[in-house]
């Protein structure tokens, strides 16, 4: 086991986490090792927690563990200056969230990083519109009691709401960079949001309709195909919401026939990274993915389409379906 601490820099970057699960540990406890100066917000046990063992973070793939004591607050400072806090909550908890997220009057910038179909209206409300930009993880992972098992597949994305690259996103981007998060700069990081959020939506539902195992999605061809035209319908809803399709790599759904990508997503999913990075967040995020379904749902009914993949696979959000499925799949082994 490893203490992570580097030494201190001059060209800090002061950060505020809001959100102390699986990612907000993580990044909380790379960048203050990269020497910027960082405070998280934790709650109850976990506040607790964290004051007593510092972040202590396990490597999926390496087992390697490191402990990295940080400053924990229970509630978001009134007047202290941060030059962001990066906002990692779940969607459903966002709208309690704002209200306490506004009252920062320090914080310079939010990098709001939650799944979001609804757009950034709500956030430019609460915090205003010159104070938001947009993020997105690129890792997963669970908890273990007080330990964080992650791992990280992918590079990060960020952009402001108008697509510009300013100073201050390269200065945040700079600071994960440096703390071993490499990051792309997306020009439209709303819409790469959404789009996500639906993508997310039926992969999610599709993993509970396997009984949140992803291996035993990825062995049924039939539920794979399910899948796949389940994610065309989510961003066809995208498309006639005028939304568009980002990153440009999801637009390849549309033409790459169904026989090519089920056995490409098959082997994505059949994996023990996705296990760690995927199906377990499924499993501890159900009220998110049922609040994204709705949104979802909402919207195919307000551009009048009809979503009949997507209709089938939302009867799995409730926690009721995705228990009998697991049930059976106990039975059958």
């Amino acid at each position: 086991m490893t203490n992570g601490r580097n030494n201190r820099h001059d060209n800090k970057v002061r950060v505020l986490f809001f959100g102390a699960g699986v990612l907000g540990s993580l990044y909380a406890a790379r960048l203050d090792e990269a020497g910027h100066e960082v405070a998280i917000v934790a709650r109850g046990r976990r506040y607790d927690e964290l004051q007593e063992h510092g972040i202590e973070l396990v490597r999926h793939d390496t087992g390697e563990r490191t402990v990295t004591p940080v400053r924990v607050l229970d509630r978001v400072p009134a007047d202290e200056p941060f030059d962001v806090c990066v906002v990692l909550v779940q969607r459903q908890q966002l709208d309690e969230a704002l209200p306490a997220l506004a009252s920062g009057n320090g914080i310079a910038s939010y990098m709001v990083m939650t799944n979001m179909l609804d757009g950034p209206d709500i956030l430019i409300d609460a915090l205003g519109g010159g104070r938001v930009l947009v993020g997105h993880v690129n890792a997963g992972g669970e908890r273990e009691g007080h330990v964080v098992r992650y791992m990280c597949s992918q590079r990060m994305t960020m952009g402001e709401l108008d697509g510009s690259r300013t100073h201050r996103l390269s200065r945040i981007a700079g600071a994960f960079e440096e703390a071993g998060f490499p990051v792309d700069i997306s020009k439209d990081m709303v819409a790469w949001k959404r789009c996500h959020a639906a993508f997310g939506s039926a992969l999610c539902n599709a993993l509970y309709m396997a009984g949140t195992d992803n291996f035993r999605l990825a062995r049924d061809r039939v539920a794979m195909k399910k899948l796949v035209l389940g994610i065309r319908e989510a961003l066809t809803v995208m498309k006639a919401t005028g939304i568009a399709i980002e990153p440009s790599k999801l637009r390849s759904i549309f033409w790459i026939p169904t026989f090519v990508l089920v056995p490409v997503l098959s082997r994505a999913l059949g994996t023990d990274l996705f296990d760690i990075g995927g199906a377990r967040h499924a499993r501890n995020a159900r009220e998110e993915m049922g609040r994204l379904t709705a949104d979802l749902m909402e919207l195919a009914r307000a551009a009048n389409l009809k979503v009949p993949v997507l209709d089938e696979l939302a009867q799995y959000a409730s926690d009721e379906a995705s228990q009998s499925v697991a049930s059976t799949t106990k039975k059958e082994e």
